[in-house]
């Protein structure tokens, strides 16, 4: 790796640890995003200097969130990865494992849970707390209206070629 390749691998690492992930999250994310080729576990061990078990563990935690597809190559016992390079599908995909699970669990289990509340607060506390949960169930709607609004947006960009 020349230098200027090293200095693009830490500031990805530096990038990636301002989505709040730890320095090792951020070193295989870092190498994932900047590698042409799929990767071996073992290359990403060496490069990283954690052990296998270290990445191993994080892989599981890190694969569908990120994009990162895990390879099986013919004749080869060794594992591979890949990161999804194209940044926007990334982004949807970020979107689509992270906040939409957040969003349809909300709606599924705590719409009818906050609906079922308001009928038996009577204390002025339960009001209090029934008025916090009505904001959170507002938010998660004008959430959701946002990420349809991203959605549409990718799609465009994507369509004219950015």
């Amino acid at each position: 790796m020349n230098d200027i390749e090293s200095q693009i691998y830490e500031t990805g690492i530096e990038i990636f640890r301002g989505y709040g992930v730890d320095e090792l999250t951020a070193r295989i994310l870092s190498i994932l995003n900047f590698e042409p080729c799929d990767i071996s576990m073992e290359e990403i061990a060496g490069r990283t200097g954690y052990s296998l078990a270290s990445i191993s563990l994080k892989m599981k935690n890190i694969e569908a969130f990120w994009g990162i597809k895990r390879i099986q190559k013919p004749g080869s016992r060794k594992v591979y990865f890949r990161m999804e390079k194209n940044l926007l599908d990334a982004f949807t995909l970020q979107i689509k494992n992270g906040y939409e699970a957040e969003l349809d669990i909300a709606r599924k289990k705590i719409s009818p849970l906050i609906d079922r509340y308001r009928k038996e607060a009577s204390t002025e506390e339960e009001q209090k707390r029934l008025a916090i949960f009505e904001n959170y169930q507002q938010q998660i709607t004008s959430f959701e209206e946002l990420i349809r609004f991203i959605y549409r947006k990718v799609e465009q960009m994507k369509k004219q070629g950015k």
